[in-house]
């Protein structure tokens, strides 16, 4: 058996060659992730481009960003905490307990609470409770009520049912003594009486709320005003009898 030999492609064999395929370059294509220049062989008529995947910076940095947040707002709560150490702090005095009108207050009444110093309402500081104790209340007072002194008075002072209460002008000589103080208890006597007769009592035992001087001008004689506490039917009998220029008269008869 002959084997015969088949002529390859080459230019010793005769073989022709494609003009178009001796035109390709020889030199090795364009690598991965890059695309060739315009005009040549696998360029695809696109410029020369690479194509990278995105670097780390350009990237959102969320736990960076939640650390500044963290920190502005510690920053912001210490800035609060050091402003109201730095504010003083005052113990006022507070009720403990609901209270009704005319109650007598006394130690186990009163609670301490703190007030920043710049607050702007009235109260009566920790150690200063010897100006309320033994004192009545004007007005029903419920637990932690800030205390001041005008919500409280004399218990005397301070009127129940059937009770009223007269004020007018006195002179010294009208008075009992120079002395006279709240809680003192005072018969009255009308100089004309109620019919414009003889003088005569018209109210007993009446309590001395108020004793306040008038302050008066040179060549004036001195005069006080007094408030008096006594039951209705003689606040009334007082009330009429003091109409006009009628003369008073008060009669110390316990102190």
């Amino acid at each position: 058996m002959k084997v015969r030999d088949t002529p390859g492609p080459g230019p010793g064999n005769g073989a022709r060659l494609d003009p178009a395929m001796a035109a390709a370059p020889t030199g090795p294509g364009p690598g991965p992730g890059q695309l060739g220049a315009p005009g040549r062989a696998g360029g695809g008529g696109l410029g020369s481009l690479r194509v990278e995947p995105p670097g780390p910076n350009s990237r959102r940095r969320i736990p960076e960003l939640v650390l500044g947040i963290f920190l502005v707002a510690g920053c912001a709560l210490g800035a609060v905490l050091i402003a109201a150490a730095g504010r003083e702090r005052t113990p006022v005095l507070t009720l403990g307990s609901d209270i009704e009108r005319g109650h007598v207050l006394t130690e186990g009444d009163l609670k301490v609470v703190y007030l920043g110093s710049d607050s702007a309402i009235a109260y009566v500081r920790d150690g200063d409770e010897q100006e309320l104790l033994g004192l009545a209340a004007l007005s029903d007072l419920g637990a932690g009520t800030v205390l001041t002194s005008r919500q409280f008075a004399d218990p005397q002072a301070v009127t129940s049912e059937g009770d009223g209460v007269v004020g007018f002008r006195l002179e010294l000589g009208e008075l009992p003594t120079r002395n006279l103080t709240t809680g003192d208890l005072v018969n009255v006597v009308a100089g004309q009486g109620l019919t414009g007769s003889e003088p005569q009592v018209v109210a007993e035992e009446a309590v001395v709320v108020e004793v306040d001087k008038i302050e008066s001008s040179a060549g004036q004689s001195e005069s006080w005003w007094v408030s008096l506490k006594a039951d209705e039917q003689d606040a009334e009998a007082l009330a009429m009898a003091t109409v006009g220029d009628n003369p008073v008269q008060l009669i110390l008869v316990k102190r």
